[in-house]
């Protein structure tokens, strides 16, 4: 039996083309499979990489911009006794921005919880000195320079930590900026231009930072998604998706041991009840996979190891005639699927795939020739909102009719196939 126990630092990582990378690792075992997937899903947060770089970079010059602001200010303006705290508001901003370019550098682009809500009060603490600074101004946001100092700090961390926690932390930010802005909007003194830029100068860098990363996070997890379900078009027509063969590793694994102990002498014969059970027990789950996958084709496993397509695509196909289609219909196949779903996740479809009917008949008089249906059901998508590009991967499959009701539309594929295929 063949030992499962890969570790995570074997799994190759110098090709930076996913697909390649997910080949390599299947070529090595399960274990690496796994390993790698995980190992993108960490990437694919991007705050190890450039973007992360780039916000912090962005976020400390608007920083430093705040801070000359203030400083130039306090220096050429009259003497004031609200000078200490709005430099404790400062001391404050400054440490909760430094501090989580540290900790971000410490642990490899990601700030613990901790860490951010941490840096979030600092920041609270620093808006609430500089408001008790500002009472009795009539314009509170003019004479606020820790908003900015706020905003940088926001907009440093975007890469830091999830998109949704710096939303709302923008959210509540924006808040408040409206709440100054309102307080000195019926004033006789109010200037809406310096104050409305000045608003938009402190929240809207963080919160586009949060929505491209966001956005750009969500497109890496579908192309690796992607690469995941296209590896599966390279098993042959019977065989063990990644989590299978998961299983199939540790069930491997555990049989090897007691094999281990047995052939070593530390497991005495006849078995002993408690090892006789584990062995009972792992020999059931055995015949339990491989009797629940007997019929699971490359289209089963792309399918339900997808997270885009796994929730809402349903797939019958009792005879495994997926399995029989060769590399360019399996390729027209899968992205046509992935076209009608992926491509249309606003609109939250449903795709119900139905493959064969009750018989296979063979094409004229060539007994190697097999057809059969595959029957496309999208519901959720008007026919105007699906993907040009779904008829010519359709064409690689088959010829193809197209029915439309109310609300579906269904697309029957007639998939002409060697029958030799079969052997799997």
């Amino acid at each position: 039996m063949s030992d499962p126990a890969l570790h995570h630092d074997q799994v190759p990582r110098e090709d930076p083309n996913v697909l390649s990378r997910l080949v390599r690792a299947r070529r090595i075992g399960p274990r690496a499979v796994s390993a790698l997937h995980d190992d993108l899903a960490r990437d694919s947060r991007l705050g190890y990489g450039y973007l992360g770089i780039a916000a912090i970079v962005i976020g400390s010059c608007l920083f430093l911009r705040g801070l000359i602001t203030f400083i130039v200010g306090t220096l050429s303006g009259p003497a004031d006794d609200t000078v200490p705290l709005r430099v404790i508001a400062w001391t404050l901003l400054s440490v909760a921005l430094i501090g989580s370019c540290l900790l971000s550098r410490r642990f490899h682009g990601r700030i613990p919880a901790v860490a951010f809500a941490a840096g979030t009060v600092l920041m609270a603490l620093s808006l609430l000195l500089e408001t008790i600074a500002n009472l009795g101004v009539t314009q509170p946001i003019l004479h606020s320079s820790t908003v900015l100092g706020v905003g940088a700090t926001l907009l440093a961390l975007v890469g830091s930590r999830p998109a949704r926690q710096l939303l709302v932390a923008d959210g509540v930010f924006a808040v408040i900026i409206v709440a100054m802005l309102m307080s000195g909007a019926f004033s006789e003194s109010f200037s809406p231009g310096p104050s409305v830029q000045l608003a938009a100068t402190a929240v809207l860098p963080p919160l586009l930072g949060a929505l491209i990363v966001k956005g750009f996070g969500a497109l890496v997890q579908l192309e690796l998604d992607r690469s995941v379900v296209e590896s599966a078009m390279l098993s042959p027509r019977f065989a063990f998706g990644m989590r299978a063969s998961d299983e199939l590793a540790r069930l491997d694994l555990d049989a090897e041991q007691i094999l281990d102990g047995v052939a070593r002498g530390s497991i005495d014969i006849p078995l002993d009840s408690e090892v006789a059970a584990a062995a009972s027990s792992i020999a059931t789950e055995l015949r339990l996979l491989l009797v629940a996958g007997r019929n699971d084709t490359w289209l089963h496993h792309a399918i339900e190891e997808s997270e885009v397509l796994g929730p809402v695509v349903t797939l019958s196909d009792p005879r495994g005639l997926a399995g029989l289609l060769d590399p360019s219909q399996r390729e027209g196949l899968l992205s046509a699927v992935w076209l009608l779903v992926a491509d249309s996740f606003r609109l939250q479809p449903t795709l119900q795939i139905v493959i064969g009917s009750q018989t296979v008949e063979e094409v004229g008089d060539a007994p190697d020739k097999m057809s059969f249906p595959v029957a496309l059901t999208v519901d959720g998508v008007p026919r105007r909102r699906i993907d040009p590009a779904v008829w010519p991967a359709l064409d690689r499959v088959g010829d193809h009719v197209e029915m439309a009701a109310r609300a579906s539309i269904t697309i029957v594929t007639t998939v002409r196939t060697v029958a030799q295929n079969a052997t799997a």
